[in-house]
């Protein structure tokens, strides 16, 4: 068991995704017809190790209780493990503009008596595969008081899109000095992942110099805040393998497609690295008369009849999501 507690974070109100954000929360979004958007950073969590996690939402809820339940189907040992859910509880505020660092000070004494010495942030509009117990290693031999997992992207690797995205922002000798929203501009960009590793005792006191400072700050306010007094050493950390980011309808739809690539698909598809999910029984998808589908993202319960190959991908995917939001 690895000596981290593990954090699912939530998205800001930069992330939107038009048709389905106002419905549920990111982490309760569909993914290539099978997960749910939270099982890659809880999958990622117990295959590491860490077997006491909470899952923070600033959405309706209820899709989550139904989806983790008792985790079980994460591979949670429930003599020693947990994965909590836990509500934004806004106080005088809308739960839409509650900062992530706010949220955590809401369950501070829950977090102080957690037996772990490490924290694990990890959110769910990032899909990525990581070993967090090489990563808190890599953490304590820097001797940093954060580390955070970046990706870099140059015009040969850049997404389509990364607007609303984190850009860290280093110095002449490539020391971390803060990070920024992109908004557009250089091809050569580090984009944090905003997964970060510390001390729980760092942690605390993170959420509790933030909720001094204001309700309102998140944690990239506390990083550029302490960086600007140079009263925190920030450790950055590459991550070299795929990426996929959520953070609008287009990037949303194009990381799905993403996963249609063998390569892609290769990566994820690791026995030794399963994503665990909640299966339920639903209908097969029926293909009428001459429907077929190649290289298509294609959901339960959805009637083919027509010829799903290449440039037809767009209607494949938006068939799987209309029903899995359906039924869901």
């Amino acid at each position: 068991m690895t000596n981290a507690l593990g954090i699912i974070s939530f998205t800001s109100p930069a992330i939107f995704v038009k048709g389905i954000s106002n419905y549920r929360p990111v982490a309760a979004f569909s993914y290539v017809g099978r997960y749910r958007l939270v099982d890659i950073p809880i999958s990622n969590m117990t295959n590491s190790g860490i077997q006491n996690i909470q899952v923070y939402t600033n959405g309706n809820p209820k899709v989550l209780f139904d989806h983790i339940g008792s985790a079980r189907h994460y591979n949670i040992n429930n003599k020693h493990g947990h994965i909590g859910i836990i509500p934004v509880m806004a106080d005088g505020f809308s739960s839409e503009f509650i900062s992530d660092m706010e949220a955590y000070w809401t369950n501070i004494d829950e977090i102080e008596d957690n037996v772990h010495d490490y924290v694990v942030i990890a959110p769910v509009n990032w899909i990525y595969k990581a070993n967090f117990t090489d990563l808190i290693q890599a953490h304590i031999d820097s001797k940093a008081d954060v580390s955070m997992l970046y990706s870099h992207y140059d015009e040969t690797n850049k997404p389509a899109n990364l607007l609303n995205a984190t850009l860290i922002v280093s110095g002449e000798k490539g020391e971390f000095k803060g990070v920024k929203r992109y908004i557009g501009g250089p091809a050569t960009l580090d984009v944090s992942l905003d997964t970060y590793i510390m001390s729980k005792d760092k942690f605390v006191e993170l959420v509790k110099a933030a909720h001094d400072y204001s309700p309102m700050f998140w944690m990239t306010d506390m990083l550029n805040t302490l960086a600007a007094e140079n009263k925190i050493k920030v450790n950055k950390i590459l991550y070299s393998h795929p990426v996929f980011p959520i953070l609008d309808l287009k990037s949303y739809y194009n990381s799905n497609m993403e996963m249609l690539k063998e390569r892609n698909m290769t990566f994820f598809n690791d026995p030794n690295w399963p994503i665990y999910t909640r299966t339920n029984d639903s209908s097969p998808t029926i293909y009428l008369g001459n429907g077929t589908a190649e290289c298509a993202l294609i959901s339960n319960g959805c009637e083919i009849a027509v010829q799903l190959r290449n440039r037809s991908l767009a209607v494949a995917l938006k068939s799987a999501m209309a029903q899995s939001f359906r039924t869901a």
